[in-house]
């Protein structure tokens, strides 16, 4: 979809207002502003004073923070039909993420408080975001468990693990079949880039993956299920 197109249809498939009549999503798209950003291009940045609200009405987002001053960390993508920034605008506080496009997107952002005005016209609004929060608060702590008690290179086979799907070309085989970059692969766990690529590379020289092309096929998908869950050292096993 175009963004001309995106924009003219709407906020209507914005998850959080499924099911509100027309009247009730005139209502909150007369109060939006439209933005368009390139990959890479920030939406806000951490501890900044904003508070608006946006939506996701095409191409997707990413909520980042720090684990270390240098260091970011991923924290959730956020796609289309999706919002985010709602923590700022209920609490007035500065934000707690960073978010960048990872693809050219279109957003529609409304100011906190006329959000905040529209959860108390609309309770079952109200209700969805309650459940989302509760939603990010399990992830969240899981997160921080892996965070806290994982190694980096543990964290680097997790997100493999994570990534890999069944093979449909051969049983009993996983791959992955667009292997992301370094970066990427650290910034969701939590690592550095050259952790990512010993990690790796490891796992090649003991024949538990190969790269091919874009692909990583998983040779030995129990082996790296043990290693990801174990913490031994891959020179152990």
């Amino acid at each position: 979809m175009q963004f001309d197109e995106a924009r003219l249809a709407g906020l209507g498939d914005i998850e959080l207002f499924a099911g509100l009549p027309p009247e009730a999503i005139a209502e909150i798209e007369a109060k939006v502003r439209w933005h368009q950003f390139a990959p890479d291009e920030q939406v806000f940045d951490k501890q900044s004073d904003t508070l608006e609200v946006y939506f996701v009405v095409s191409g997707t987002v990413r909520i980042l923070s720090y684990v270390q001053p240098d260091r970011e960390v991923a924290l959730a993508n956020v796609t289309a039909g999706n919002y985010f920034g709602e923590l700022a605008a209920i609490d007035g506080k500065e934000r707690s993420a960073r978010v960048v496009a990872i693809e050219a997107s279109l957003l529609a952002s409304v100011e906190g408080p006329a959000f905040m005005d529209f959860m108390r016209s609309h309770p079952a609004v109200a209700l969805r975001v309650l459940e989302r929060f509760a939603r990010i608060i399990r992830a969240l702590d899981n997160r921080v468990i892996d965070l806290s008690t994982l190694t980096e290179t543990q964290r680097v086979l997790v997100e493999l693990v994570r990534l890999a799907k069944p093979d449909p070309r051969r049983a009993d085989s996983f791959y992955i079949a667009d292997l992301p970059n370094h970066k990427e692969i650290a910034a969701w766990a939590g690592s550095s880039r050259e952790t990512v690529a010993q990690t790796i590379g490891e796992l090649a020289r003991m024949g538990v993956v190969e790269r091919r092309s874009m692909s990583l096929i998983v040779h030995d998908w129990p082996k790296l299920q043990i290693l990801a869950r174990s913490g031994i050292a891959m020179s152990d096993a």
